[in-house]
């Protein structure tokens, strides 16, 4: 295993970016902690009623939060967050993000190009020349924060320790040639070779490793509860990850080796992808070893609480509307125009489902029945429950976390938020306009 050889948990001093308003507290619905804001009612009872469709009572919780033009209006916990030591979750549980870990990193990079310290255009080879070999000398950055580089798994058979180390894991995949399998170029998500091509990027730009490039350039100074790996102090506050029956089954190959094709030609691609190794282990206490919570897996290893993730992108939806050349809180509006001009787009032939990315690896989102709300969406939505999303139009970041991983997406309850956006836009509308009609001035008859 590998980690930085430098992990502050305190930071110096770093200032708040704004007061944050106290959210109202309203009666508590059976089994949910928290509060929400005047208009949010609503969305208690859908996030305690996805609750319970993920798993009996003490097999696991979540938390949801969402921030409004800066202000918290929604922050809710509910169930166990470890079920083995029965502590229960609070509203600064540490969840694993998992496959969403991959917008926190993209989110890194960007910082990184905002500074000027790289391009997205550019060959990964120009800030890491081992990687030019075997036909990648050509592979740009944008390219594998959108999955068309056509390296979405390794060759060489690894277990769940050797993911643990990402500076080996980038040297293995420096001899790596490109996908051969026509396949690979619609594979729109591979767990794990793309965080470990963007972490080495980082180090060897920044000269930092990416947990505390992180810390230091973003979840510090924001004061976001959003990590990579994490310090021994901190592992009380660690969620424990569980599976309902059906989650494991959407993987190829679940529970067996890497799988080999029919003509005998090596490892299939669906094998060298998604269990080389499974992200998604048959023992789902892999992911709650004190070794693997300490890890930096970049694409796979991010922790967050609810409220971190909303502010996170609460700040992202707030620099993605600002006036060209206004001051960000994170990213220019420059850097996110470009992040969100659509590059890749298609149905996934190893998982299936349509999936879409920015030039700068942000996932797009669709609209669904808010486009006032959700144009112009991105985030994470994928499976297992947790969901994360900055709604710009609207102001808005939101986040979902969760300790058991279900078959279902977890973005319905979302919905239930953009449903209460919706509503709480309109009612701001009638009021302004009710304003306008009583002061304009009467014409005398």
């Amino acid at each position: 295993m590998t980690t930085s050889p430098v992990r502050p948990v305190l930071l110096r001093p770093r200032p708040r970016l704004q007061p944050q308003p106290q959210p109202r507290t309203w009666p508590t619905t059976a089994g949910v902690h928290g509060t929400t804001a005047p208009g949010f009612a609503s969305v208690r009872h859908s996030f305690e009623r996805a609750c319970r469709d993920a798993g009996p009572p003490g097999t696991g919780g979540a938390a949801l939060a969402v921030v409004r033009d800066g202000e918290t209006v929604v922050d809710l916990w509910q169930g166990t967050a470890d079920p083995v030591t029965g502590t229960p979750w609070t509203g600064d549980t540490l969840a694993p993000v998992l496959t969403g870990s991959h917008g926190i990193l993209a989110t890194a990079v960007l910082l990184l190009a905002d500074m000027g310290a790289l391009a997205l255009d550019r060959p990964v080879a120009a800030y890491w020349p081992e990687f030019a070999v075997r036909g990648k000398g050509a592979v740009t950055l944008r390219d594998v924060l959108t999955f068309t580089a056509r390296l979405p798994g390794l060759a060489a058979g690894l277990d769940q320790r050797d993911v643990e180390n990402p500076q080996l894991m980038a040297a293995l995949l420096e001899p790596h040639s490109p996908e051969n399998d026509p396949r690979a170029d619609g594979v729109l998500h591979g767990p794990w070779t793309a965080g470990w091509i963007a972490a080495e990027v980082i180090r060897r730009v920044d000269g930092r490793e990416l947990d505390l490039f992180f810390l230091e350039e973003i979840a510090g100074p924001l004061g976001l509860d959003i990590h990579f790996g994490l310090v021994p102090d901190q592992l009380p506050y660690a969620a424990r990850i569980s599976y309902d029956a059906d989650f494991r089954a959407r993987f190829p190959a679940p529970d067996g080796g890497t799988s080999r094709r029919a003509d005998g030609g090596g490892a299939d691609l669906a094998g060298r992808v998604w269990n080389n190794p499974s992200p998604f282990p048959a023992d789902a206490g892999v992911w709650s070893e004190s070794r693997r919570r300490h890890a930096v897996i970049p694409s796979l290893g991010a922790y967050a609480s609810a409220r971190g993730l909303a502010r996170l992108q609460g700040i992202l939806a707030a620099d993605a509307v600002r006036a060209p050349g206004e001051e960000p809180l994170l990213l220019s509006r420059r850097t996110l125009d470009r992040a969100r001009s659509l590059w890749a787009e298609g149905t996934d032939p190893l998982l299936g489902g349509i999936t879409a990315y920015g030039e700068g690896g942000l996932q797009l989102l669709d609209e669904g029945l808010h486009p006032s709300v959700r144009s112009g969406a991105f985030g994470h939505r994928g499976p297992g429950g947790t969901a994360y999303q900055a709604w710009p139009r609207a102001g808005v970041g939101a986040a979902l976390v969760c300790g058991r991983l279900t078959a279902g997406p977890g973005a319905q309850v979302l919905d239930s938020v953009a449903d209460a956006v919706a509503d709480a836009v309109a009612d701001a509308m009638a009021v302004t306009a009710a304003d306008r009609v009583a002061t304009t001035p009467r014409t005398a008859a």
